[in-house]
């Protein structure tokens, strides 16, 4: 065994929307996922000025399902060379069981053990994991930083690894710097890798594919399952001069790809306009309109800071929310809905979530149980902060700004017993009332109630809830008895 495998842990990825269900047993259609970045507008089947028709397509690849594929994939190689368009011919095309399949086999054909790895920080856990596969010994740079590399680092690195859009910013590198940079690489004879995995969703013209085929220090990767959103079929492709083509189709696994995700392949490939058909023209348009309102809906949210984003996702900052990003993404599980929590992204750090594009009503239903999980959440702390926050009495002074569960309280009031076990108790006879919070829906508030701000009120419910016996219960007893004759 390579002692350096020993270490290796399976890397986590989004769209485990079977698993969430086998969790809650519930139905996995059920789920919301915006934890996977595929295209949003759905597969070009469904889209009808395609004309694909996807059960066709599938019953004809059953045909040959008593024969072994063409293990040379001439005809799919060719789809993809005449998708692509320019100069590319068949020749440079190396097909692949998904991104990961390539990127391991442009790994596994380079890299030795305690070769260098350069790898752009933060990006897919996956590039550090086959690199690690292979021995490699991993260094990483912001992307800013990777574009600018001095040579003498250029010069020990065996290979940099880059994606472009990136995943998980959405950062877009612009098609001047980043072929500089390939040119740049080629000089040192450093393999460089680009994932171009999103790049129609995004710009196809941002694209460096046909600089491939003049330099032998470049590989790119595309992919066919995410932007048509069938991550279900594993297919990808990638782009290289001839001389490394010939090598890694000789390298690769024989019969990688199975006749129906080889048939689907071929009919998307084969779509008229290519990367600027009707079908990706209006991903990218739906995509852009989307995203900017979902900027828009979470920069108004207190504690929610999105980053700019040029893809069909969008990296969310919640160091300043009171939830960090596993409690938040949790909490959205627990009703359905799937986000990408990003620790793993950052070394570790609970600060991001990923959260893809998708339909306005079902974004609509996110920003809505966000709210729930809120207040549920508040109600949770509650039952550990209640102790300290009466021993330290009434001197707290919260506002829109600064309280972590604005906007249940507000600016000036006395915070004595800030969180209120009762939460949302929805009884306006306590002074509460519904109002519209910053994410756009109704949220109840506390502005107006004082009940649990007396401190003899918040002891008695202190000393209830701290009573032998199931929290729910102590809380339910605890209204009734104390709170009810109150009102």
């Amino acid at each position: 065994m390579k002692h350096y495998l020993l270490a290796l842990q399976a890397k986590k990825h989004g769209g485990r929307t079977h698993e969430l269900a086998m969790r809650f047993n519930g139905a996995e259609s059920d789920i919301l996922d915006f934890s996977s970045n595929t295209n949003p507008l759905g597969t070009p089947f469904d889209f009808q000025a395609s004309n694909l028709d996807l059960k066709q397509v599938v019953l004809r690849s059953t045909e040959r399902i008593e024969q072994y594929p063409d293990n040379r994939y001439f005809e799919l190689r060719q789809a993809a060379a005449a998708y692509l368009g320019t100069n590319i011919s068949a020749d440079n095309i190396i097909p692949g069981n998904g991104t990961c399949e390539l990127l391991r086999l442009i790994m596994e054909t380079v890299v030795n053990e305690e070769d260098i790895v350069i790898l752009a920080s933060p990006s897919s856990g996956e590039y550090r994991h086959i690199a690690e596969v292979f021995g490699a010994r991993i260094h990483s740079f912001t992307t800013d930083e990777l574009l600018n590399l001095p040579k003498m680092t250029l010069d020990r690195a065996k290979v940099i690894v880059i994606g472009n859009p990136n995943n998980p910013t959405g950062q877009l590198i612009l098609k001047d710097e980043i072929s500089d940079f390939a040119q740049k690489c080629a000089e040192h004879c450093t393999l460089l890798i680009v994932d171009e995995s999103a790049i129609e969703l995004v710009d196809p013209d941002m694209s460096i594919a046909e600089m491939a085929l003049d330099n032998e220090f470049l590989f790119i990767i595309r992919s066919v399952s995410n932007i048509t959103a069938m991550p279900g079929i594993r297919l990808a492709y990638g782009i290289a001069s001839l001389h490394l083509a010939n090598i890694l189709n000789s390298a690769r696994l024989s019969w990688n790809i199975g006749v129906t995700d080889e048939a689907i392949g071929l009919a998307f490939l084969s779509m008229e306009g290519g990367p600027h058909s009707e079908y990706l023209r209006r991903s990218r348009e739906f995509i852009k309109n989307e995203r900017e309102y979902m900027v828009k809906r979470f920069s108004g949210i207190y504690g929610f800071d999105p980053v700019e984003s040029n893809t069909n996702y969008i990296l969310i900052d919640v160091k300043d929310l009171f939830l960090d990003s596993l409690r938040l993404s949790e909490g959205l599980a627990l009703h359905g809905i799937l986000i990408r929590e990003c620790s793993d992204f950052f070394d570790g750090n609970k600060r991001y979530v990923r959260i893809s594009v998708r339909m306005r009503e079902d974004f609509e239903k996110l920003i809505h149980t966000l709210d729930v999980v809120f207040a549920e959440t508040s109600r949770e702390d509650a039952r550990e902060k209640l102790e300290e926050t009466i021993e330290h009495g009434g001197s707290s002074c919260a506002g829109r700004g600064t309280c972590e569960y604005y906007p249940c309280h507000f600016t000036g009031q006395d915070c004595t017993f800030c969180f209120c076990p009762f939460y949302a108790c929805e009884e306006e006879l306590t002074g509460g009332k519904w109002i519209e919070s910053s994410t756009g829906g109704q949220v109840w508030s506390c502005e107006h109630c004082t009940l649990l701000h007396r401190p003899k009120v918040a002891k008695m419910v202190l000393d209830a809830l701290m009573a032998d016996g199931d929290t729910d219960d102590n809380i339910r007893r605890a209204w009734k008895e104390i709170i009810e004759p109150l009102l």
